[in-house]
């Protein structure tokens, strides 16, 4: 036993070491990944702020040109045009040329001279031009060179480098003396790759401005510029769901960023801000590491202590237990020389090997007397092969069992105990003992018997009462109607019995009435039953009779009785009774609706005149 213990108690240790591993590791996860959470968060926090500070510097460039492009459209002189071309592109770094189309896209008048008579394709600009809109910019695909004169349209045959040198054009339309103007600017790329840089360093990450059909136009980061979509169908996707939200994205050669988009309204273009992923983390990781730096000596060094705290309340414990089954040892033999209950206990084959004084004592055989011999020494023949076959196959299954058992003591004087009996088995599930409780419930049967007898029975004559009449009643009507007979039911009430009360005292009437249930005893066949309701009422059954005619005989016997003097303290008392007769299942269907009809036939008798009987014949008469 002690070695089971001790294993299970290990297990129990080995197991809550690993639930306390496993709580370090999961709380610890739970804080690493939500710092993880928080620092990405954070980096989405700050690449949002930074999409809208690129947004709103790239709407301030475009209304910037947008209120240029009116403002020279209602010029008409050429040479103030020219004019103002160079003013504007001295006052607008971000812009490299201002051209003027005629209605066929030929470039017209120019801030660069060398750009007058180009033609200006604008199948690739997005959204297409419109001739009915009244004011719009539509964005072409990215150049390479200064302008449009030293220059090439990107292609994935030809790309530009993002650092390279390059511009974006970009279609102004406007309207002023009732006449379309059309005018090309030649955005600067590098000084919006600069205000990026500023406040995103390269280290950190980069900003894109896409069209909104997904083409990227500028970039402060290393991807070159193709005039194709990158990756931008997804972005698209997501502008016509929401102006502003979170973008995945993977750059750089493999890097993942944090990306944030914003639609730079009312212009069709999008700005997209990247912080770098492992940047992000960068503190997170450190963070971690110092947290795991701590805690995994912290985790091993608590893991330490508790093996050793263990091992030292094991073996106080194993002390304690020692000391404490000494104890018990000493507790359990006193208590089996001294407790009132007999205890017997057997090895495997049932034969005694110890008894305790009070064994001696219940049953008269001495210790000497008992060990060696068969517990069956005590039976006493009462109880069948059954009950015992039973007890023994309880005793198999749980391993214990309970009862009642009438024993003969040495005198052979048959006792009954409240018997325990329960199974001591070894390692291999051997029975090695059986330990036998008997406690001497004799008396208490006795006195239950008594009380169960007072319960059912009328206590001034002896007789039974309402309850067990009816129970009698009950069983007599199961068994006739299996048997094709009659039950005859006597209902008597004694006449002129409150005069003898009245007149000698109530003790004269009890005296009366013992004497009667006495007398009345003597008329009963040992199958019938005669009880007291109460008062002077008296109840007769008649057991399986073939007709009423038995009872009307009986009842005649009853009367004749009844009538006959008492002589009680002297005194010479007679009384009469009215008799009620029923019979099942001729007059009633059950016990209670018999003794119901029994009752009325008596008060039909006692209308008479009394002394007399009558049999129920309904409600109109006897």
């Amino acid at each position: 036993m002690i070695p089971r213990r001790a294993l299970s108690a290990d297990i129990a240790f080995a197991i809550l070491m690993i639930m306390a591993v496993g709580a370090a590791i999961v709380g610890g996860t739970y804080v690493i990944q939500r710092e993880k959470n928080i620092a990405l968060n954070d980096a989405v926090e700050r690449s949002a702020l930074h999409a809208r500070a690129f947004e709103e510097h790239v709407n301030r460039n475009l209304e910037t040109i947008r209120k240029l492009v009116d403002f020279l459209a209602a010029e008409s002189d050429s040479e103030l045009i020219h004019v103002h071309y160079q003013l504007a592109l001295l006052q607008l770094p971000f812009l490299r040329s201002l051209s003027l189309l005629d209605e066929s896209g030929r470039i017209v008048a120019s801030s660069s001279g060398g750009n007058i008579g180009r033609q200006v394709a604008i199948e690739d600009y997005f959204p297409p031009p419109d001739s009915t809109a009244a004011a719009s910019l539509s964005i072409g695909l990215p150049w390479a060179g200064r302008d449009f004169a030293d220059g090439h349209q990107v292609s994935t045959t030809n790309p530009l480098p993002a650092e390279g040198l390059g511009f974006i054009p970009i279609l102004c339309r406007s309207y002023a003396n009732g006449r379309e103007v059309r005018m090309v600017a030649s955005l600067n790329p590098a000084t919006m790759r600069a205000y990026f840089s500023q406040w995103l360093p390269p280290a950190e990450g980069f900003a894109e401005v896409l069209r909104r059909d997904g083409v990227l136009l500028l970039t402060s980061g290393k991807t070159s510029l193709t005039g194709a979509h990158q990756g931008g169908l997804e972005l698209t996707r997501r502008l016509r769901q929401t102006e502003t939200g979170r973008y995945p994205a993977e750059q750089e050669g493999g890097r993942k960023t944090v990306a944030v988009f914003r639609a730079t309204l009312p212009y069709p273009l999008a700005v997209v801000s990247h912080l770098y992923r492992d940047q992000a983390l960068a503190g997170w990781r450190q963070e971690i590491g110092r947290l795991l730096w701590l805690g995994t000596p912290a985790l091993l060094g608590i893991l330490s202590l508790a093996t050793v705290f263990y091992r030292r309340v094991r073996r106080i414990a194993a002390e304690r237990e020692a000391a404490r089954r000494r104890a018990y040892e000493r507790l359990a033999a006193t208590v089996f020389e001294t407790v009132l209950e007999a205890v017997v206990v057997t090895d495997g084959q049932q034969r005694i090997v110890a008894v305790n004084p009070a064994f001696t004592r219940i049953t008269g055989y001495s210790a000497d007397e008992a060990t060696g011999r068969n517990l069956g020494l005590l039976a006493s023949g009462y109880h069948t092969e059954e009950f015992i076959r039973s007890m023994r196959q309880e005793l198999a299954a749980q391993g214990r069992w309970e009862g009642e058992v009438r024993n003969r003591r040495k005198n052979g004087e048959i006792f009954v105990v409240w018997q325990s009996v329960s199974q001591v088995r070894d390692d291999n599930g051997r029975v090695v003992h059986e330990v036998v409780g008997l406690s001497d419930i004799t008396d208490y049967c006795a006195e239950a018997d008594r009380i169960s007898h007072l319960a059912h029975h009328d206590l001034l004559t002896g007789l039974p009462n309402r309850a067990l009449l009816l129970d009698r009643l009950r069983q007599e009507i199961h068994q006739v109607r299996r048997e094709d007979r009659h039950v005859v039911l006597l209902f008597f009430d004694l006449d002129k019995f409150k005069p003898v009360n009245d007149q000698l005292g109530h003790t004269v009437g009890d005296r009366l009435l013992q004497m009667l249930a006495a007398r009345l005893g003597q008329e009963v066949r040992s199958g019938d039953t005669l009880a007291r309701l109460g008062g002077d009422e008296f109840v007769m059954v008649l057991h399986a009779v073939k007709n009423v005619r038995a009872g009307v005989v009986v009842a005649e016997k009853v009367r004749q009785a009844v009538e006959q003097p008492f002589w009680i303290d002297g005194h010479r008392v007679t009384v009469s009774a009215s008799i009620g007769i029923a019979l099942y299942p001729d007059h009633a269907s059950d016990e209670e609706q018999l003794l119901s009809y029994a009752d009325k036939a008596m008060y039909q008798a006692k209308a008479k005149g009394g002394n007399c009987f009558a049999v129920w014949q309904g409600d109109d008469g006897a």
